[in-house]
């Protein structure tokens, strides 16, 4: 996420300011310590999963969860685009999968919304080139027909692309 704070746009009632602090505060207080070591499930498995154990902080609370699989991609991607299935966990151990919005460029991405109280474990980038469409759940992650090109991205600390602090 680009820097989006200038002296044109600063907090100018006191709405405003609470709104930038909640965002910062949700930000602080979701955080990744230990990498999840996200990978594929196993050879032609459409689910991605972590193959360490995690800690960190939902909500300022001390979680862990023992290494499993995320949940399942949903969402299909456009043959040569770029998307995100980001991956998030809350504090009683459950695991989502949020897919972002397809671009024709990594860079272009939109990164999905995180719901409260969970925090993001990592994602998967998919940029299929082969001959048809990712379909999440169904596509395999290593495809040798689809070619999706997985690349898995494992968060630490504080990650939240998604969160525009105005």
């Amino acid at each position: 996420m680009s820097r989006s704070i200038t002296s044109k746009n600063l907090p100018n009632t006191e709405g405003e300011l609470a709104t930038l602090f909640d965002k910062l505060q949700r930000a602080v207080t979701n955080v990744l310590h230990v990498s999840g070591a996200l990978a594929i499930h196993g050879s032609a498995s459409a689910l991605a999963k972590t193959a360490a154990t995690i800690y960190g902080l939902v909500d300022g609370v001390p979680f862990s969860k023992a290494a499993a699989d995320c949940a399942a991609l949903v969402g299909t991607i456009t043959n040569a685009k770029f998307n995100v299935f980001v991956f998030t966990v809350n504090a009683a151990g459950t695991f989502k999968t949020y897919m972002g919005t397809e671009a024709a460029t990594f860079a272009a991405v939109t990164f999905p919304t995180v719901a409260d109280g969970e925090v993001v474990v990592g994602y998967v980038i998919v940029n299929p080139t082969g001959t048809g469409n990712f379909v999440g759940g169904t596509t395999a992650l290593d495809d040798a027909t689809v070619v999706p090109n997985a690349v898995y991205v494992n968060t630490v600390g504080m990650f939240a692309p998604f969160c525009n602090p105005l």
